[in-house]
């Protein structure tokens, strides 16, 4: 296989631009950071796809060789990177095709500045999860742009899917990348239950716990944080109805805070 053909038939290429990359190439950390960026948005993709994304998750040792990228050829000029796979074979190429598929989606609102729309109009809540998930690896591949290193722009593409550019990050994309750190965005629609154990007349909001033990905060309209607040019993079971509250960053679908619209009382039993 030659360079021209590993470059253009790479899952992936990335190119960094900047006149001081006229006369020196990029540096080994600007580098080495936007790939271990870009690897671990793949293994994320492989995750969500597959309903495993959570905190801590990582694909198992026998997973990760398929998913492994290596560097095929640099072209100079541009100081541009084709990443392909390390292992060969059709199957391979084509579960990261779809892959790369999923991670294009993902990585597409951040170049846009539309993420918090995409998000809002998803169906898909893995692939929710996903887009919110990957937004600390973003974020380390935009940081590298206006720093010592002589970065101006990164570019990402898909030669595999004939997609020259999917996401050009600027100085501008690091702007907005700050403007929507600790940003959160609603889950789909889903019903949680559990006791409340703990009360915030202040914010309308009350702590519940679940069965197995784990805790929600869950936010409430006026009206319906007074039903709970003047309920007889001293820990009463409660059905919260809306939607999961994710923050930028988190890979988990695990429910820690609750955006509910409706709750309904449940005569006591075992949560």
């Amino acid at each position: 296989m030659s360079k021209r053909e590993k470059y253009e038939s790479g899952l992936l290429t990335i190119r960094f631009t900047g006149e001081q990359l006229k006369t020196h190439g990029v540096s080994i950390y600007d580098l080495s950071e936007s790939l271990l960026a870009i690897q671990r948005i793949i293994h994320k993709a492989y995750l969500a796809k597959n309903d495993r994304l959570k905190k801590g998750a990582f694909p198992t040792r026998d997973e990760r060789p398929s998913l492994a990228l290596q560097l095929g050829e640099r072209r100079r000029s541009s100081d541009a990177f084709a990443l392909v796979p390390i292992l060969a074979g059709p199957a391979v190429q084509e579960n990261l095709k779809q892959i790369i598929q999923y991670v294009v989606s993902g990585v597409v609102g951040y170049y846009t500045g539309n993420v918090l729309d995409r998000i809002h109009k998803e169906k898909d809540e893995n692939k929710k999860i996903f887009i919110g998930s990957i937004y600390t690896e973003v974020a380390n591949i935009v940081n590298r742009v206006d720093t010592t290193g002589g970065v101006e722009g990164i570019s990402l593409g898909s030669p595999l899917l004939e997609q020259e550019t999917v996401a050009a990050f600027t100085s501008e994309t690091k702007d907005y990348l700050v403007e929507l750190k600790g940003e959160t965005y609603l889950g789909s629609y889903q019903e949680i239950k559990g006791r409340v154990y703990k009360l915030y007349p202040a914010s309308n909001i009350v702590a519940i716990r679940r069965s197995g033990g784990n805790t929600v905060t869950v936010f409430l309209t006026p009206e319906d944080f007074e039903t709970v607040r003047y309920h007889q019993e001293r820990s009463p079971l409660f059905l919260f109805k809306g939607h999961p509250i994710y923050k930028f960053g988190i890979e988990t679908k695990t429910v820690t805070e609750f955006d509910a619209d409706a709750i309904e009382h449940i005569e006591d039993e075992e949560s």
